[in-house]
């Protein structure tokens, strides 16, 4: 079914002054009266030519395409249009209106005709041009490469959206291969009647609705112009079954090498997801589009159980998970410990220290996370003294307002805490977090000043007098000067 034919001549209506006639023609055009207005609608594959012809005069007119009111080259570009005037065999006198189709989005308005000659009255004939291009078939829920799953039910619409202006005069076709559709399954949305209207919904999709899907929009209850979509292919898939065995290859401290099959009749497959969680985590992570049936999980917690499951999926959507492996992580490699920087502490790049400004009867906490493993033995100084006890009694050179806790955040990161309480001068000072094990050792260096609150206000307090004293004298010295003059 062609969309338009190659030529179409339609007669518009005549308009008469007296003796002096104008009449309208379309060519690769259609012409369609709709609520009183005459519609020309184009067809952007097409050049087109709408003619604008006068008779009943015996001196040539003056004839001019006006849209919007405006004359033709003020309102199109000179690449989209040419306009081309000459007098048949009659005698009449023609106007041709010609549009190259790369510019039809800019002819759509409201348009008139005007001829003036100089022994007739004016006369003028009106009209509305429409763009149209070929209806277009879309499914809700999209299609996935051209596949909808089996069992689903799926909604196709014929998108007409540039002749919404004639939608009161408009029916519709739908054809599957070639054929209007039938059966129970295939039902039209908002039909009391079960007439095709531009929505259709097609239940319980099976391998049978494999097929190229089409649509008409078509205009008119009696003489009909008909637009023909081109034919969308759907292909109706089932989702794959189930992969199998999963099986681990390999493991290290931070990561698990696993592989899967396939099961029986297990269809299509385009790709895998892998989902897995520690056994201290209440939810999945995902790894998306694993093609090949092998995966190495990275950036994992050493001594850790891990629940892997996976699901295939191809175009028509995921099928089943897998039953859900365990498997443990290994313990790391060994190494030195490191010290991880503390964070919003002010540090002093040139001597590799974090420093804290604190005044004094406050509590503080200096925080030291190490990751290690082995597990770090971790000590903190003071001036190059180690504080050896929370009570520190033993050292009377050091204060005894200190705390000290351990908490193992996981198999091999654990935080130091070292608690100052009520802070005072005797506080100030160099401290060191000291981890150590076989392989080494990591050092966090801190400066604690401990500056007394009521130094700026002794510091005020003490300025006092002197300026009172200050502000007296020139205030005397001022007296004086002023008696002498």
């Amino acid at each position: 079914m062609d969309l338009i034919p190659t030529v179409l001549l339609f007669l518009s209506v005549i308009s008469t002054v007296s003796s002096q006639t104008i009449e309208m023609m379309g060519t690769n055009v259609y012409s369609y009266q709709h609520e009183g207005i005459q519609y020309f609608i184009y067809n952007n594959e097409m050049d087109a030519t709408i003619t604008c012809k006068v008779s009943g005069t015996t001196s040539e007119p003056n004839i001019a395409f006006l849209k919007d009111g405006s004359p033709v080259s003020d309102v199109l570009p000179a690449s989209l249009f040419n306009l081309e005037f000459s007098q048949d065999d009659t005698g009449a006198y023609v106007l041709k209106l010609k549009i190259n189709a790369s510019g039809y989005q800019n002819i759509v308005g409201n348009w008139s005709c005007v001829a003036k000659s100089s022994d007739q009255q004016p006369v003028s004939i009106d009209f509305v041009t429409l763009c149209t291009s070929r209806p277009e078939v879309s499914f809700d829920p999209p299609l996935r490469k051209g596949v909808a799953r089996q069992g689903t039910t799926i909604t196709l619409h014929c998108e007409c959206n540039q002749l919404d202006v004639f939608r009161g005069d408009m029916q519709w076709a739908w054809f599957v291969d070639g054929a209007s559709p039938a059966g129970n399954k295939f039902q039209y949305v908002n039909s009391p009647y079960g007439y095709p209207t531009d929505t259709m919904k097609i239940y319980d999709l099976e391998d049978i609705d494999t097929a190229k899907y089409g649509c008409n929009c078509i205009i008119g209850q009696q003489k009909t112009i008909q637009f023909t979509s081109e034919t969308q292919r759907m292909t109706v898939m089932e989702p794959p079954g189930k992969p199998k065995d999963i099986t681990l290859l390999d493991k290290t401290g931070n990561s698990l090498e696993i592989s899967w099959l396939n099961s029986e009749n297990m269809g299509v497959v385009i790709n895998y997801e892998i989902s897995y969680k520690g056994e201290s985590e209440s939810y999945y992570r995902q790894i998306r589009s694993v093609e090949e049936r092998r995966y190495t999980l990275t950036g994992l917690n050493a001594l850790t159980q891990y629940s892997i499951k996976i699901v295939a999926s191809n175009y028509a959507g995921e099928g089943d998970y897998s039953d859900v492996a365990v498997f443990n992580t290994s313990q790391p490699s060994e190494s030195k410990p490191v010290i991880h920087p503390p964070k919003d502490i002010v540090y002093n790049q040139e001597t590799q220290t974090y420093l804290k400004d604190v005044g004094p009867g406050v509590d503080i906490s200096l925080s030291c996370e190490v990751r290690s493993y082995p597990p770090p033995v971790i000590e903190w100084w003071l001036n190059n003294q180690r504080i050896t006890t929370t009570d520190t009694q033993t050292n009377q050179n050091l204060p005894v307002n200190f705390e000290k806790s351990l908490h193992k955040k996981n198999e091999f990161l654990v935080e130091s805490v070292l608690v100052i309480r009520k802070t005072r001068d005797i506080n100030t000072g160099d401290y060191q977090c000291i981890a150590s094990n076989t392989k080494g050792r990591d050092v966090l260096n801190y400066e604690l000043r401990v500056t007394p609150t009521d130094t700026k206000e002794q510091t005020a307090t003490d300025s006092s007098p002197s300026t009172s004293l200050h502000l007296l004298l020139s205030l005397l010295v001022t007296l004086l000067w002023a008696a002498a003059a």
